[in-house]
């Protein structure tokens, strides 16, 4: 198996505009690359770009729906004719929905695999061509540790991102014949805007708005104010998926909870489901709501102004 790229000059992020996809713009510009920096929202696109210029690096910001194919193809043209073939390409962009299956809308299952999965399909369709012609090129996919992960309170996230560690891992044999890397990133718990501004319908609060409140908002704010204290920060993920690209590394979960998770699914997926089914939302949303006063009172978090 060929190695990875070593000297990436262009490369091209997908949901850039916070978290994990911003902090792996900025690695990559410090390594000299210049970055295609997208995101469904152009502000905050145009904001990392704009921070790495203001750092001495090269970026351009780009809006681009993921789950939008014919948006996929406009920007691709528009970078090709401004910088030519992307040498990477991060497939990163996420949406998070925190629901049990039977309270979930066809559309927001849908919406989950369009943006999770298919946002990465037409990614890998649109740019993937121009890399095997040029028979140069990587591909990173961010999946999670959901992947190893089949609980109660994600079915449709969880089914996403295996559908994406699966897609890659099939890709990474296809296209290694044209010299084109294909790697699947894992993370574990990792503190962005994904579970922030995550989608959560639960049961466990019926007709008790402020309980629902209460236990996302604490949730939140753990997240936020402990995350990147405890290693927990975007950038620890960004890192990874520049190992990942270095080395041509097939599949890489990323944090240590992540490597646990993996190795207990292989040992017996069985037993890890059945432990994992304990994990309902009703049950967590309660403890969340037990916690989250207690934690307020002991000054070590501040809910203040989370929706």
């Amino acid at each position: 198996m060929f190695r990875g790229i070593r000297d990436p000059r262009l490369v091209f992020i997908t949901g850039a505009g916070s978290g994990i996809g911003r902090a792996t713009a900025q690695r990559f510009a410090r390594m000299g690359a210049v970055v295609i920096a997208t995101d469904i929202n152009p502000v905050t696109a145009a904001d990392t770009a704009a921070q790495i210029v203001h750092s001495g690096g090269r970026a351009m910001a780009q809006e681009l729906d993921v789950a939008d194919e014919a948006a996929w193809v406009g920007v691709t043209e528009a970078v090709f004719e401004r910088y030519g073939v992307p040498d990477v390409l991060v497939n990163n962009a996420g949406y998070g929905l925190i629901a049990p299956f039977l309270e979930q809308t066809g559309a927001q299952w849908d919406r989950q695999l369009a943006v999770n999965l298919g946002g990465v399909v037409h990614g890998c369709r649109t740019i993937a061509p121009l890399m095997v012609a040029e028979r140069r090129g990587h591909i990173v996919n961010v999946a999670s540790v959901a992947t190893w992960m089949p609980a109660p309170f994600w079915p449709s996230y969880a089914t996403s991102k295996v559908g994406v560690r699966m897609f890659s891992e099939s890709l990474r044999g296809e296209l290694a014949a044209h010299r084109v890397g294909v790697s699947c990133v894992c993370p574990g718990a990792v503190a962005t805007n994904i579970v922030e501004n995550a989608e959560i319908v639960t049961p466990a609060f019926d007709h008790d708005a402020e309980g629902q409140r209460a236990a996302t908002a604490t949730v939140q704010a753990l997240v936020r104010g402990f995350g990147p204290k405890l290693g927990f920060g975007p950038d620890v993920i960004a890192r990874g998926i520049v190992r990942a690209m270095r080395y041509n590394i097939g599949v890489l979960p990323v944090r240590p909870e992540a490597w646990l998770i993996e190795s207990c699914y292989r040992l017996s997926p069985a037993l890890t489901a059945r432990v994992l089914a304990q994990a309902t939302p009703a049950r967590l949303n309660r403890l969340a709501a037990a916690i989250g006063p207690l934690l307020v009172r002991e000054g070590r978090v501040d809910v203040r102004g989370l929706r």
